[in-house]
């Protein structure tokens, strides 16, 4: 019997074939043994050649010993060495400045104690209140205001994210010209004989860009001088729009106005396109409370049908989804009040 044959698990076999494990042998080895023996696996208690080939792969010998000249002392001084030397290139010393008191404190500013401020963001037109948390006239924090109807304390990312506008290191600080930065009377005195050529011609080359404004001041302001000069005009543009929306209601209403729901009040829900829970949407964080309150399984629990051309935070709510091309949507619209009329269901807005 050669030395292969002799280890735990009886004689050789085939090539990639596990040796079985030989009790009577391993009882009989381990009587010659002395004191406590310990294995993590039949495996090593068996000691077949597999085992001990992967045992000298994952740990060779050797592996724990420091071959060079080099010792470990010495590693652990100059890895030592170069932390605290790194460490000293952050203490660089600040320029001295000087602490000016407040000559006339503010009033009601308590250092450390922050204040609240009670105002609106917009998003495409669109309100919504909010409570900024600010200290020392430092915004810190956006909340969405409890108190008002349209949100219920509610925000949405656009909201919580306003504030990083603040702080941007690209926003405009100044007023610029040609690259230098100018002061706000030197533009005033710059743009005064161009408008004044201009007044003369009824404002003939004036044209205004802004976004979707809903500021009643600013429209009225941005109206008044359209009104004093007749061939100025106002461009209005918004990445995102939603002219589709607008031109619908002049349809049915003869004007542009917003819709609102009541979803508290919902028994059924048919969403037809329509991503009403998703940040952006106009009054969605009162829609997901209003629609949230009624998920009630031990209650009467409302339903929600989607009807959508593309993945929407909606849909992935939805008790039901119904994937369809958008150009199908207006024909499966016509058809829904006489299919929901057929099964004597009340529908409910």
């Amino acid at each position: 019997m050669n030395e292969k044959n002799k280890r735990i698990g009886g004689p050789d076999v085939c090539p990639g074939k596990r040796d079985k494990l030989d009790l009577a042998t391993v009882k009989a080895e381990l009587e010659q043994t002395t004191g406590p023996e310990y294995w993590r696996s039949l495996e090593e208690l068996a000691g077949s050649d597999e085992f001990r080939e992967m045992m000298h792969r994952e740990f060779p010998k050797g592996a724990s010993d420091w071959m060079e000249s080099f010792s470990r002392r010495g590693f652990l001084k100059t890895m030592g060495a170069s932390l605290a030397l790194a460490g000293l290139t952050g203490c660089t010393k600040l320029p001295d400045t000087v602490i000016v008191p407040y000559v006339k404190q503010p009033e009601n500013l308590i250092p450390g104690k922050p204040m609240y401020y009670a105002t609106a963001y917009t998003l495409g037109g669109y309100a919504s209140p909010i409570i900024v948390e600010s200290n020392m006239f430092r915004p810190t924090k956006v909340e969405g205001n409890p108190d008002h109807p349209a949100s219920l304390g509610g925000t949405d990312v656009y909201a919580q994210a306003s504030l990083l506008d603040l702080y941007d290191p690209d926003r405009a600080q100044t007023i610029t010209y040609m690259g230098d930065v100018r002061s706000w009377t030197a533009f005033t005195e710059a743009v005064r004989g161009p408008m004044s050529v201009q007044k003369g011609m009824s404002g003939q080359g004036v044209r205004i860009l802004t976004q979707t404004v809903s500021s009643p001041t600013l429209s009225g302001q941005i109206r008044d001088y359209l009104k004093a000069n007749p061939q100025a005009k106002w461009h209005v543009y918004e990445p995102i729009n939603r002219d589709n929306v607008n031109e619908g209601a002049k349809l049915v209403f003869g004007e542009v106005v917003e819709t609102r729901y009541d979803l508290s009040k919902a028994d059924v829900i048919v969403s037809l396109d329509a991503d009403f829970l998703y940040a952006g949407f106009p009054g969605n964080t009162r829609y997901i409370r209003d629609f949230a309150s009624r998920r009630n399984p031990d209650g009467n629990m409302n339903r929600l049908y989607v009807v959508e051309s593309t993945p929407s935070s909606t849909g992935m709510k939805a008790d039901h989804r119904l994937p369809l091309k958008a150009s199908d949507i207006e024909n499966l619209a016509m058809s829904l009040p006489q299919d929901v009329g057929s099964l004597h269901l009340p529908l409910r807005a």
